[in-house]
């Protein structure tokens, strides 16, 4: 029954009410990009205190289910259950969590047609274009990893070379712009530094580099971003916590 926790759980009403309305998104009785119903109307419904509700909200907007707008409500970013094996962050998150100053360098922006297997992962004709954007990122100034982007931004949205250089983060910067990257696939492999990655990295050529690539997408499953990045080992590393 909807509204129904269990007083008498151990399990916390907050973490009951999370998943109550967790299971909800994925009935989809609130399909992604639609509101939810107000605090206080969530209140009455469970029975529950304001305090619990916001609990629980501010973990759901923290692990990406959903985005709550000032002015205008709280809107269902995804409805599929999280069961991925870490969770879902930018480089500059990661950097700031381990409390290090991240830069970045543009080195290209343009408007470019991606070699063919990036088009067909975005399933677009050969020659349609892509916003490419190319860039160094440095921590505590020291260069660390090399960022290859191929952005397919809706008709309502642009970006210029001038905001790029401006954010840090280019999900943040996606993220204002109303474009909310909710998931993504990734791959992992070794590769050796050539002539320019050796010199932008500042390592010998030869070296062994990790490539992570793969697709970030909005909201049901529309691939927004195709990137690279591409670090040296002995600079940047990553983990995973895996349970059984």
């Amino acid at each position: 029954m909807i509204g129904h926790l269990d007083r008498r759980s151990p399990v916390p009403l907050y973490y009951q009410f999370k998943q109550s309305l967790l299971e909800r998104f994925e009935n989809d009785e609130f399909p992604a990009g639609q509101p939810i119903p107000p605090e206080m109307n969530l209140v009455n419904e469970y029975g529950i205190s304001r305090a619990t509700v916001r609990r629980a909200m501010q973990e759901m907007e923290h692990e990406g289910y959903i985005q709550r707008t000032p002015g205008k409500g709280t809107f269902v970013l995804r409805t599929r259950l999280r069961r991925g094996l870490t969770r879902m962050s930018s480089l500059t998150e990661d950097m700031q969590e381990r409390g290090q100053t991240v830069t970045s360098r543009l080195l290209d922006f343009a408007l470019k047609a991606p070699p063919l297997h990036i088009a067909q992962q975005f399933g677009l004709a050969s020659d349609e274009a892509l916003l490419y954007i190319y860039r160094l990122r440095l921590a505590d100034s020291a260069p660390i990893v090399i960022n290859v982007s191929y952005i397919r931004l809706p008709p309502e949205i642009s970006i210029t070379a001038k905001e790029v250089q401006a954010t840090v983060s280019l999900w943040a910067l996606l993220e204002r712009k109303g474009l909310h990257l909710i998931e993504a696939d990734r791959v992992i492999e070794a590769i050796l530094a050539c002539e320019e990655r050796a010199a932008l990295l500042d390592v010998p050529v030869g070296t062994a580099l990790l490539l992570v690539e793969g697709m970030a997408y909005t909201i049901n499953h529309v691939p927004v971003e195709y990137s690279q990045v591409i670090s040296s080992g002995e600079r940047y590393k990553y983990s995973l916590h895996l349970e059984r």
